[in-house]
């Protein structure tokens, strides 16, 4: 099956939109869109994101296809454009599994019990959670911690399978352990930062294998863990092996490693092969739509600088 798999959206609809157009462009039958929590928070658009989620989880029955009409009506897109993206949206309804981030739980009420957010973040989430309508507080609430596909032997979770709850960076390859992952390829996201890690049995003073060097954190971090391997953003998980495969899916709304565009990945679970894949977006208006909310100006600058 041809999954896509997404993470951290972060209330950017113009990032959203373009991620599905994009998806919509390349072309061939995609049978999952799976995101991998923090749908809302940072930007300022937080219902029209869970709206476009809604709809492409459970179609027109719980969200119009007149709202998505609506959504698609960004000024910057022409008429034809606009056309085409709605049509994307509706190629992809009812395709759509979400799960839970952080941010998605504290703003219905549900903070993590193991880590604080920072000002900026809290300032972002207090305003989200004036602004969520019902329906869309009932959605996020509803939401599971991690979503598994024991057929196909992979998984999504926001940060780690072991203890989804906690959401615990995984910003090295130290952080995860072998016995940690639970399917032979696990999804995360949570960082904001794309990366591959290679898990085996053997023990070693770090188990894993860098197969992503995102940035240049990712570059240090290769050589603190004394690791290489073929460097790639475009590989097939090997079936031969006892191995494991922990992957970052990156961040559509708001990229930490230095590339602004939205990032999400292809997954077909049938041959096993992935890639990684960026989309370039108006973050110019998703920045002033920022501003324009009176939300903290940092936020702003993020999503034109990617960091």
């Amino acid at each position: 099956m041809k999954n896509i798999i997404l993470s951290d959206i972060h209330g950017n609809v113009d990032a959203l939109l373009s991620v599905v157009s994009d998806i919509a462009e390349k072309g061939g039958a995609i049978d999952r869109l799976l995101i991998a929590g923090d749908i809302v928070g940072y930007g300022a658009s937080p219902n029209e994101c869970c709206d476009v989620i809604r709809y492409l989880a459970y179609g027109r029955k719980k969200v119009a296809l007149e709202d998505m009409d609506k959504i698609v009506k960004q000024p910057y897109f022409t008429t034809e454009q606009q056309k085409t993206l709605l049509n994307a949206l509706v190629s992809l309804e009812k395709k759509g599994i979400a799960i839970c981030g952080n941010h998605d739980r504290e703003a219905v009420g549900e903070p993590s019990l193991t880590t604080e957010m920072n000002p900026i973040a809290m300032t972002a989430i207090n305003w989200t959670r004036g602004l969520l309508t019902k329906e869309n507080i009932k959605f996020l609430k509803g939401l599971s911690l991690r979503m598994r596909f024991g057929k196909e032997d992979f998984e999504i979770v926001h940060s780690t399978p072991s203890y989804p709850q906690g959401y615990e960076y995984v910003r090295n390859a130290s952080v995860l352990r072998y016995t940690s992952l639970r399917s032979k390829v696990t999804f995360g996201g949570h960082t904001h930062r794309p990366s591959a890690y290679i898990y085996t049995r053997e023990t070693r003073t770090v188990n894993a294998s860098v197969l992503l060097p995102a940035d240049n954190y990712d570059m240090r971090l290769m050589l603190i863990e004394k690791q290489s391997t073929s460097k790639s953003e475009s590989f097939d998980i090997d079936a031969s092996k006892d191995w494991k495969y922990y992957i970052n899916v990156g961040s559509v709304g708001q990229p930490r490693d230095g590339n602004p565009h939205a990032c999400y990945v292809v997954f077909d679970s049938a041959t096993k092969h992935l890639d990684f894949r960026r989309t370039p977006y108006n973050t110019e208006a998703a920045s002033k739509k920022i501003r324009d909310a009176k939300l903290p100006n940092e936020l702003a600058e993020r999503v034109l600088k990617g960091v």
